[in-house]
């Protein structure tokens, strides 16, 4: 595995950790080492399209409210 594939399910991990925490702050700053580390469009691809498949309908309402700029 080479080392942008691990970045990138460590981005991953740390997402959903900060996420179920209930750590807005957290999941922003982890999402924005992963643009800084990988991209916009690899950092984008992790949160829309591996991550949000995982969640349960709350934590997608939470996603959704810290996008917005509300924490529930």
């Amino acid at each position: 595995m080479n080392l942008d594939t691990q970045k990138t399910l460590a981005l991953l991990q740390e997402l959903l950790m900060a996420l179920r925490a209930n750590d807005a702050d957290g999941y922003k700053g982890w999402l924005a080492l992963g643009i800084e580390q990988l991209g916009r469009d690899v950092a984008g691809e992790v949160e829309s399209d591996w991550m949000v498949p995982l969640l349960v309908e709350e934590e997608r309402d939470r996603l959704m409210a810290w996008q917005l700029g509300v924490r529930l």
